[in-house]
C-alpha cells in the first residue's frame, strides 16, 4: 500500500481535533462549519489546511488545544517546523508525528516504545538484535530507530548529560545508530508489503536534520515536564 499522508491524517485525528480546527476558522457561522467539514474530509484539502500557520498559532496560544490529540499536536508542530527546516515532505512529517505521539502515550511496561522506563541505550538494541532474525528482526530495527528518534530529538539534554557524568556516546553516536537501522529496515528483504520502506530510507539521509529541528522544537514549542 501506498503510504501517503492523506490516506492516513483523517483517519488519526479525534472529533476534538475538529471541533479546535472549526473554532479557529469557522466560529459559529454554520454555513462555515458545514463547508470546513466538507474540507476536513478531503485528505489534500485537510493537509494544506493544517499547513497554514493559523493552526500553528493557535495551537500555541489558545487553552482549547489542550484537548486535540497527541496525533494532531505533533503533526502540526513537526510539520511546520520542518517546513521551516527545508523538509518539506509531508509523509516525513507525519511519520515523525506519529512516533512522538505514540511515545507520550507509550505503556510503561514496553521496553521498545518506553522512554521513561525503556531501553535508552544502543546496547539494549544490538544485543536482542543480534539474537533475533527474519520480520521480528525488521520489527526491531524499526523500533529502534523510533526510539532514538524521540530520545535525541526531545530530549538531547539527557544525552549530552549521560556522555558528561558516564562517557557514555554523545548525540552524534545516536545520530550514526538511527541512520544505521533506518536503513537496514528500509533494505530490509522481509520488512512487510506495507513497509514505508521510502520513508525509512529518507529518516536514513535526513536523520541529522530532522533531530536538530525536533531539539529546536522540544526548546520552543513542547512542554515534556521534567
Amino acid at each position: 500500500m501506498l503510504y501517503t499522508v492523506e490516506t492516513r491524517l483523517g483517519n488519526r485525528f479525534v472529533p476534538a481535533d475538529f471541533g479546535f480546527v472549526r473554532s479557529v476558522f469557522a466560529g459559529s457561522s454554520t454555513g462555515g462549519r458545514r463547508a470546513l467539514r466538507r474540507l476536513w474530509k478531503d485528505p489534500e484539502a485537510l493537509r494544506e489546511i493544517l499547513d497554514l500557520k493559523e493552526v500553528l498559532r493557535a495551537l500555541l496560544e489558545r487553552p482549547c488545544a489542550l484537548g486535540v490529540s497527541p496525533d494532531f499536536y505533533f503533526y502540526v508542530l513537526v510539520r511546520h517546523r520542518f517546513l521551516s527546516e527545508g523538509i518539506a515532505a509531508p509523509e516525513m512529517a507525519d511519520y515523525v508525528a506519529e512516533v512522538l505521539a505514540e511515545k507520550v502515550e507509550a505503556v510503561p511496561e514496553d521496553p521498545l516504545r518506553s522512554l521513561a522506563s525503556g531501553y535508552t541505550r544502543v546496547a539494549d538494541f544490538i544485543s536482542i538484535m543480534q539474537r533475533s532474525r527474519g520480520r521480528l528482526r525488521y520489527h526491531l530495527q524499526v523500533a529502534a530507530g523510533d526510539q532514538f528518534l524521540a530520545l535525541s530529538g526531545l530530549y538531547p539534554e539527557f544525552i549530552d548529560c549521560r556522555a558528561r557524568e558516564c562517557g557514555a556516546p554523545d548525540v552524534d553516536f545516536y545520530d550514526c545508530f538511527a541512520r544505521r537501522v533506518y536503513r537496514d529496515a528500509a533494505d530490509n528483504p522481509v520488512a512487510p508489503d506495507d513497509a514505508p520502506r521510502r520513508i525509512y530510507g529518507e529518516l536514513s539521509e535526513l536523520f541529522p536534520q530532522a533531530r536538530r529541528s525536533l531539539n529546536r522544537l522540544a526548546e520552543e514549542s513542547v512542554f515534556l515536564g521534567d
